[in-house]
């Protein structure tokens, strides 16, 4: 073990910030506000110090983007010092946060690498990222080792399968130094006849991960130590002198809010709909409104949805509810509608309204394939249900269980006879809600109501004709 680094400046303090399980916008968030908190508490009665950020890193990874958010601010946290301390794994996106820290300390059993992006793939499961993915990648990585003192031709591999790196030693470079397998292929016979020996460090197909042992003898590790208590003993502090800053309830409710967000779009689309085809507001309108109000929470909270995309999410809802309500048939509203759905659902599962970066495209495609699988699920729910739900007595009065056939009374109405109909009497073939079929004197129209529901088999009257919309009231 190294010697014992001293105290970052006399008197200063030292936080424990960690970062557990999966890597995403609300972690981003968190991490940024108990940062904030910890350098106002040190910077309390003390001037010209330097506090210890120590972040515990635990995680096998996750979203890209926040992995980006959470890197660039740790790296930009010029008034503290920082320490990556992995107890147990820093894998995939948890390599590119810890290689952002000043110093990077592990556990006996700990591990780092394995960077490979990877996005959901269209036919199901995942796939690795494009090559200008992987550039930007590669970019960060080497940028930070370079910072920190990292190897950087090592940072590389763990994004990089096709690179194949090399240990050589040298007079010049007893230590070691590392080269890839181009470089060496490439060296003149001078050069490679200074070559003592040489080892494989990564092979070409294969991503860089490292043991704790490994990542110490290749320059990231600066220490391995036992625990926490062996760790604050590394920068001579005890427990008394840490302040730990965990995530809150409220961050760790909206991290699980976000992460179910398509069920929950997936729900509430199902809960509308039960509640359009039942007259009045229950409770099919309640959960609706609060799982779709959820997701829209949910994403504001961890600084995606705003109020432009919320408001274009009610808008569409309210056009598809004047097609469904007030307008026979099924047309411009209700296109409308719910393509401002689709466009305000997605903006709210992004930060971006135009994609400029090819990280953008792929986040675009990811969020498209979410919300479209959330209404292919609730679309096959709804047809199950209009399938088997008028068997159940409870809900059998939702769904009109007869079939439209002639020798019940329905029929194909053709051009609507404008002149007469005002006053006409007859009685409804289907439910009004508040549009549907009634039928005058054995032929049936199109109709709709003035707004109220109306129940099949009771008898309306005609008071207005526009064009080709009858509308009716209860006679």
């Amino acid at each position: 073990m190294e010697k014992t680094p001293e105290k970052p400046t006399p008197g200063g303090k030292a936080f424990i910030i960690p970062l557990r399980d999966m890597i995403d916008g609300g972690l981003s968030s968190s991490l940024e506000r108990r940062v904030e908190t910890a350098l106002k508490e040190s910077s309390v009665g003390v001037e010209n110090i330097q506090p210890l950020l120590i972040f515990e890193i635990d995680t096998y990874g996750g979203r890209l983007e926040p992995a980006f958010e959470i890197s660039e601010y740790i790296s930009k946290t010029d008034k503290a010092r920082t320490v990556a301390y992995i107890p147990n794994k820093a894998i995939s996106a948890g390599s590119l946060i810890t290689l952002s820290c000043n110093e990077i300390v592990m556990g006996p059993q700990a591990e780092l690498g394995d960077c490979e992006p990877i996005i959901p793939a269209v036919e199901g499961g995942y796939q690795t990222a494009g090559e200008k993915i992987q550039t930007l990648l590669r970019t960060k990585f080497r940028k930070f080792a370079d910072k920190n003192g990292y190897p950087p031709l090592l940072a590389e591999a763990m994004v990089t399968k096709e690179m194949e790196v090399y240990q050589i030693f040298t007079e010049e470079a007893p230590q070691g130094r590392f080269i890839t397998s181009k470089e060496l292929k490439d060296m003149s016979q001078a050069e490679s006849d200074k070559i003592k020996s040489r080892r494989l460090i990564v092979e070409a197909g294969k991503l860089l991960t490292m043991h704790a042992k490994e990542a110490r003898e290749y320059g990231f590790a600066r220490a391995i130590v036992e625990d926490r208590k062996e760790l604050l003993g590394l920068y001579g502090l005890t427990q008394e002198e840490v302040i730990e800053l965990e995530t809150n309830w409220s961050e760790n409710m909206v991290r699980f809010l976000d992460s179910v967000a398509p069920i929950l779009l997936s729900v509430g689309l199902i809960a509308l709909w039960l509640e359009l085809k039942a007259p009045g507001f229950g409770l099919p309108g309640i959960v609706g409104i609060s799982c779709l109000a959820t997701v829209f929470l949910s994403k504001y909270m961890v600084g995606l949805a705003e109020a432009p995309e919320m408001l274009l999410f009610m808008l569409g809802v309210m056009l598809l509810a004047v097609e469904i309500f007030l307008l026979p048939g099924f047309g411009l509203a209700g296109i409308t509608g719910i393509l401002l759905m689709l466009m305000g659902t997605t903006l709210a599962f992004q930060d971006f309204v135009v994609p400029q970066t090819p990280y953008h495209y792929e986040e675009l495609r990811g969020n498209l394939l979410k919300i479209f699988s959330s209404m292919a699920v609730s679309l096959l729910v709804i047809a199950l249900m209009v399938r088997y739900l008028p068997g159940i007595p409870l809900f059998g009065r939702l769904v009109l269980s007869a079939s439209e056939e002639a020798e019940l009374g329905f029929g194909t109405t053709l051009a609507i006879p404008t002149v007469g109909l005002v006053g006409r009497r007859g009685y409804a073939l289907s439910t009004l809600r508040p549009s549907g079929r009634a039928e005058f004197n054995g032929e049936v129209l199109d109709v709709v109501t003035q707004g109220e529901f109306v129940e099949g088999g009771q008898k309306v009257e005609i008071v207005e004709v526009r064009g080709n919309r009858v509308v009716v009231r209860p006679a």
